[in-house]
């Protein structure tokens, strides 16, 4: 095969398949900010060499299209009910803010003189959120939309923006369900009151404010058919403040109602809103029922964890499922967010891993146990925590990074700590009292001028200043004798707060000067509420569900002048499940991006995202037995990264199921030198069969999350029985500048062995790679060039080459429809890497949170990688066991504790008012 592409098809089928593929990529390259002059000319020049008159017929279909659909200037994805991806209001009603707007403007001005060039991401954002929901003139509204954002990545500014333009075209009522916590309300309220309307005073009635909840007592008939007015509510998603607010609305007209555009924002919409079957999620889902029951209502969702909402049932149709569309917000160039935490998911051979930042620091188990309540209530009545070593360190560190941060700045600003061990509010009072007795001997030894004390800090310092430096992002270093003047003031500030729904001294950032606080929490702190100036966070709480776990990453957000000085404690088992969850996050942001490009509704989107791989991991979670669980395998990448490292003969049974694939293929005629790759040794061609028998070799560790290989062979199967993955390739990767092995797995010569070291865990006998894939292994059997790629594609920028672009190549190049097996063989002993010149930063990483293998024998990794398929109806059926939920916690109980106390408060507060 050559990278001659195109050749003089007659079969009309086979050219028109041709346009419409080229066609889709020039889309695809225009969306992510190309000209199409410049695609086309790469096209044709660059690696893949098209043939002129295929370009030009495919750039005709692409202008045809774009009669229906135009293109922003952003790449990312937005589905709408009509199944087109909506630019620049082309499709819609709605195109932009116009002259003579009241609302959007003044805070146009606040948003870019504090957030610089990301106004123009947030303007074009929030522009196609209102364009995809209804015109408020519509006789009937019945929007539901979902907009996906990042944790702490600036949601709040984005519907903060809708609400504004929305109110401008027309919307009257504005409500906005906030969380679960009265802090998230009102720190919601408190941001809207300051950004939106305040600089429109008299054009806004306030239904709601900081101190109160939904009370209007008013006849409504009045507010709600002023043609100047605009109402807002800020609303906790609580059973007694929504039936208040039904009750209310009640009591307008019909005439009133029948024309009253209201727009509802759910803010965590994951959270409360979808009925799982809960008494408490139940009733409050009845009540948003009731509030969209109204003739002229648009719902918009907004959460960073959308597993929930893109699992409810599409054909209820008065259910909260996003039908009318789902908008993948940008991330933001500043975001702190997973991967720089926990770095890339994938291994580029022959570089140093990129395990994130150098910022994790693990928790003994022993350490644990002391923090975390025993789970028998009568228990918890005379349990009482102590504060370990590893916790006192991270007060310490708290102090010194919050010292620094001043030093840098010139001035003191918000600092926080969390520390985070438990939902159970009980629980918070007496760790607080632990952590308040702890500050209160440092200060004491401080005062003292304790030595121990000084010598503890500085040793502290020294180290993990050493392990991230200030001047990698720009920011000052600084000596511990600098900071050793400013540690005093830094450790008198410091203030225990107590957050959650019991105390009555809660956080509040506005309060006179600026906070210096370790904040103990659960619930309040995992849900929406920002901690300001995050520095340390103290983490062992574990959760059932994927959604609260990563909710609970209070640590992702923007850390501009302090980047280096953030740190995480957490066990290494915690540690493992925020990488899993970072790989399940971007999986769905990037089927909603490749469902926003294939032209599909979101009404297609539960087939392909309740069938996702990952989520299955959270649908077992969540059951108490075994579950039938949907997966279909269309355009992933799978692979192994947990292996049994110490048991011999479980790593021998692996090289024996490679061994008798590589001598069965020679067997029935193949040389290990089909591929077309000038790299790699493999075989072309392989029979499905022969892929399955293997597979049923191949032992997959029984703690494996992404890979389970019943699903994997029917898949196989379902595909075979359609005519498709008939034929597979086989590929060995191996490490071209290393010495040959001993082991041949049955190849002609000896392997040359890969390097692979294991993360560091509390998991004697697996380990756990992280990442054994490049994604250029999508392509390891092809004769390609990195550089041709990227430059036909990525702008020469190889590291801008996504799978999607590699799966394109490979089906151009003529296995679109061929599966893809890569064998990885590494080295029992695979030892530390050694950094090229100016790659210290990584060298530091990679040695803080790696380790040698050290196996008991080599290890043999697989990455399965699957062609899309355009049967829509590809998933198949498989049984997950059942999840022992140990001592993880659920927040249900907690959060109905939470419920009936405000039910009652709310009562007394409806009985003043008779």
């Amino acid at each position: 095969m050559t990278n001659e592409l195109i050749d003089a098809k007659t079969d009309t089928a086979d050219v028109a398949e041709d346009v419409r593929e080229v066609a889709d990529h020039i889309e695809f390259l225009v969306r992510g900010g190309q000209a199409v002059a410049v695609v086309c000319e790469k096209l044709q020049s660059g690696f893949l060499k098209v043939s002129p008159a295929l370009v030009s017929a495919a750039r005709a279909e692409y202008e045809k299209r774009m009669k229906i659909i135009e293109y922003w200037d952003d790449s990312e994805g937005t589905l709408d009910r009509e199944g087109g991806v909506i630019k620049n209001g082309a499709k819609s009603w709605y195109g932009g803010p116009k002259d003579g707007d009241f609302f959007w403007p003044p805070l146009r001005s606040r948003l870019a003189s504090e957030l610089s060039d990301a106004i123009k991401d947030i303007d074009a954002s929030s522009t196609r959120v209102v364009s995809l929901g209804a015109k408020p003139g519509d006789e009937l509204i019945d929007t539901r939309g979902l907009v996906l954002g990042y944790v702490q990545s600036g949601k709040t500014t984005n519907f903060m923006s809708v609400i504004a333009k929305a109110a401008d075209v027309g919307y009257k009522l504005i409500i906005v369900l906030s969380g679960i916590t009265d802090n998230l309300r009102q720190q919601t309220q408190q941001r809207l009151g300051d950004y939106v309307v305040a600089p429109c005073a008299g054009r806004f009635h306030l239904l709601t404010t900081e101190d109160q909840d939904f009370a209007e007592t008013t006849n409504p008939n009045a507010l709600l058919n002023s043609d100047e007015l605009r109402l807002l509510a800020v609303v906790k998603k609580n059973p007694a403040r929504l039936r208040r607010l039904n009750k209310w609305l009640k009591k307008a007209s019909t005439t009133t109602l029948a024309k009253l555009p209201i727009l509802i924002i759910d803010d965590e919409a994951d959270q409360a809103s979808i009925d799982v079957g809960s008494k408490r999620q139940s009733t409050i889902n009845a009540l948003i029922a009731e509030l969209l029951s109204h003739p002229k209502a648009a719902y918009v969702a907004y959460t960073a964890t959308p597993f929930a909402n893109l699992l409810i049932d599409p054909q209820n149709e008065k259910g909260l499922y996003p039908r009318s569309f789902v908008v993948n917000l940008p991330r933001p160039e500043a975001y702190f967010g997973p991967e720089r935490v926990f770095g890339s998911l994938e291994c580029e051979e022959g570089a140093i891993p990129d395990d994130g930042m150098d910022i994790v620091r693990p928790i003994a188990e022993e350490d644990v146990a002391m923090l975390r309540p025993p789970r028998k209530k009568a228990d918890q009545e005379t349990w009482a925590p102590q504060v370990p070593d590893s916790l006192r360190r991270a007060m310490l560190w708290f102090v010194l990074a919050t010292t620094a941060r001043r030093m840098r700045s010139g001035d003191v600003r918000h600092s926080s700590m969390l520390v985070h061990t438990s939902m159970l509010a009980k629980v918070h009072m007496e760790s607080a009292d632990a952590v308040e007795e702890e500050l209160e001997d440092i200060r004491a030894a401080f005062q003292s001028d304790q030595s121990a004390l000084e010598q503890e800090m500085s040793e502290l310092w020294t180290s993990e200043s050493q392990r991230v430096l200030g001047a990698d992002f720009g920011n000052r270093d600084f000596d511990f004798s600098e900071l050793r003047q400013g540690l005093g003031a830094t450790l008198d500030a410091v203030k225990i707060v107590v957050d959650n729904y019991l105390s009555t001294d809660r956080l509040n950032y506005e309060a006179g000067s600026p906070a210096t606080v370790i904040v103990v929490g659960g619930n309040t702190l995992s849900r929406g509420l920002t901690l300001e100036g995050l520095i340390a966070s103290y983490f062992i709480r574990a959760s059932t569900a994927y959604d609260t776990l990563l909710q609970m990453g209070r640590w992702f957000g923007y850390r501009n002048g302090y980047e280096d000085l953030v740190r995480i404690w957490m066990t290494n088992e915690l540690r493992q499940w925020f990488m899993a969850l970072a790989t399940v996050e971007m999986e769905i942001r990037e089927e909603i991006e490749i469902y926003a490009r294939e032209g599909k509704t979101p009404m297609d989107l539960p087939v392909r995202i309740r069938t996702h791989p990952q989520m299955a991991i959270t649908s077992a979670a969540k059951m108490r037995d075994a579950v039938k669980v949907s997966v279909s395998f269309s355009g992933k990448k799978i692979q192994t990264i947990l292996f049994r490292d110490q048991d011999a003969n479980w790593l021998k049974s692996n090289q024996q199921a490679v061994e008798d694939l590589v001598l069965r293929a020679k067997g029935a005629g193949h040389r290990e030198d089909e591929l077309d790759s000038p790299t790699f040794r493999g075989f072309q061609g392989i029979s499905s069969g022969e892929i399955i028998r293997f597979i049923e070799a191949y032992q997959v560790h029984e703690d494996a999350r992404t890979i389970n290989p019943d699903a994997v062979k029917q898949y196989i199967a379902k595909q075979n029985d359609q005519g498709a993955l008939l034929n597979w390739n086989v590929v060995f990767i191996e490490r071209q500048d290393e010495k040959p092995s001993e082991m041949t797995l049955g190849l002609e010569t000896p392997l040359r062995l890969l390097r692979r070291r294991k993360m560091m865990t509390n998991d004697d006998g697996t380990a756990n790679l992280k990442a054994i894939t490049s994604r250029w292994d999508r392509v390891a059997d092809l004769d390609y060039s990195k550089k041709g790629i990227a430059d036909t594609f990525s702008k020469g920028q190889e590291g801008k080459v996504s799978d999607d672009v590699l799966r394109f190549v490979r089906h151009k190049q003529g296995h679109g429809k061929s599966g893809l097996l890569v064998v990885y063989p590494i080295n029992r002993n695979s030892e530390v890497e050694r950094p090229d010149a100016g790659t210290e930063t990584s060298a530091r990483i990679e040695s803080a949170v790696r380790m040698p293998l050290s196996a008991a024998d080599h290890v043999i990794g697989i990455s399965v990688m699957f062609p899309e398929t355009p049967n829509h109806y590809d998933a198949v059926d498989y049984y997950a066991a059942k999840v022992d939920a140990g001592y993880l916690e659920d927040v249900d109980s907690e959060a109905e504790m939470a419920d009936d106390l405000d039910e009652k408060r709310a009562e007394i507060e409806e009985a003043k008012t008779l």
